[in-house]
C-alpha cells in the first residue's frame, strides 16, 4: 500500500460525500425528506378536524384553541436511514492498484456516513453471503470499521471476525448498499448479474465499480511491448509480449466488458459509480456528482 492509513484519514476529512437516498425517508437530518408513511414521529404532516373513531389523545390543544374546534395532528412516521459499505476481497481485486482504489472509496464512504449521523456498517463479500462487522453510529464505530477495513484489504494473515449473513437478508430493506467490486469471476468474466440482482433488489443499491487504468481502458503504448499481467487466482505476475493488434483487441475487450456491465445495471434502474484511480479527490467528486444527479422515488 503506497498511501499511509493516517494520510488517508486526513484526506477523507476534507470533503465528505453528501448522501441522497433514492427512497423517501424522514432524512439523514430529520425533516428534510418526508416519509410516505403516517404514524408515530416528530415531523408534523397536517392538521384536520377531529372525527368519530379518532383517539382523543391525538387532539392537539393549541391548534384546537386557535381553530375553535377539536383538531387532530397527524405526524410522519420516522424511517431509519442506514448505510452499508461492502468490499470485495476476491483474488481479482488484489492485482495492481485495485485494492488501494477500493480502500480509498470505502474509507471515504464510512467517514461520510459517520458525519451524516446515521447508522452505518461494513461488510465483506463472499459469494452469496456477506460477513458483517456490525452496525453502529459515532466516532468509535468509525475507527473500529476503518481499522477492520485496513486489515481486510492489506493484512490477510489477521482475519477480522464478523457475522455471516445471506446477501438477500443482510440488512433491512431501507438500507443503502454501496457495493464495491470489479464484478468479475476468477476467469475474468462478468459475474451473473441477473442472479445478483435478485438478491439485492430489495435494497437501495449503488454499484461502485472498481477498476484501474489497465482495465478501464487498456493503456496506450507506442508499439509492440512487454505488458505486466497478474494471475487473479494465484497473484503471480509476469510480463507478456503483445503486438499492436493484441493491444487493440485487449482495449476493445475491456471497453466492451464495462459497457455490458453498465447496460445491465441500467436495465434494472441502478446507476453505477466508476472509480479507476487511487485519488481521494476524484473519488469524492465522482460520488458527489452521482448523488447530485440522483432521482428520488
Amino acid at each position: 500500500m503506497s498511501l499511509d492509513a493516517r494520510d488517508i484519514l486526513r484526506m477523507v476529512r476534507r470533503r465528505p460525500v453528501k448522501f441522497v437516498p433514492s427512497r423517501r425517508v424522514v432524512s439523514i437530518y430529520p425533516g428534510e425528506w418526508p416519509s410516505p408513511f403516517e404514524g408515530k414521529g416528530f415531523e408534523p404532516l397536517r392538521f384536520r378536524d377531529f372525527e368519530m373513531g379518532d383517539d382523543p389523545r391525538r387532539i392537539h390543544p393549541p391548534s384546537s384553541a386557535r381553530r375553535g374546534t377539536p383538531t387532530v395532528g397527524e405526524r410522519v412516521a420516522l424511517r431509519d436511514f442506514r448505510i452499508m459499505v461492502t468490499v470485495d476481497c476476491s483474488a481479482s481485486m488484489a492485482v495492481r492498484e485495485k485494492a488501494e482504489i477500493q480502500f480509498i472509496a470505502a474509507a471515504l464512504l464510512l467517514y461520510s456516513a459517520w458525519q451524516a449521523e446515521t447508522t452505518f456498517e461494513l461488510a465483506l463479500q463472499n459469494g452469496d453471503k456477506l460477513t458483517s462487522f456490525g452496525a453502529g453510529i459515532g466516532s468509535r464505530h468509525f475507527y473500529y470499521l476503518y481499522h477492520t477495513l485496513q486489515r481486510l484489504l492489506f493484512d490477510a494473515e489477521v482475519a477480522p471476525r464478523g457475522t455471516s449473513v445471506a446477501l438477500s437478508r443482510a440488512t433491512p430493506p431501507n438500507t443503502m448498499i454501496l457495493y464495491c467490486s470489479d464484478f468479475l469471476e476468477p476467469d475474468g468474466e462478468l459475474v451473473d448479474l441477473s442472479g445478483f440482482w435478485k438478491k439485492v433488489r430489495r435494497y437501495d443499491l449503488i454499484p461502485v465499480v472498481i477498476q484501474d487504468d489497465f482495465e478501464a481502458s487498456f493503456p496506450p503504448v507506442p508499439g509492440e511491448t512487454f505488458i505486466p499481467f497478474a494471475n487473479p487466482e494465484t497473484g503471480e505476475a509476469e510480463e507478456i509480449w503483445l503486438s499492436r493488434r493484441g493491444i487493440a483487441q485487449l482495449r476493445a475487450a475491456n471497453e466492451l466488458r464495462f459497457q455490458t456491465l453498465k447496460a445491465e445495471f441500467d436495465r434494472h434502474g441502478a446507476r453505477l459509480v466508476h472509480l479507476s484511480t487511487a485519488d481521494m479527490q476524484q473519488a469524492e467528486k465522482r460520488f458527489n456528482a452521482f448523488f447530485r444527479q440522483r432521482p428520488r422515488r
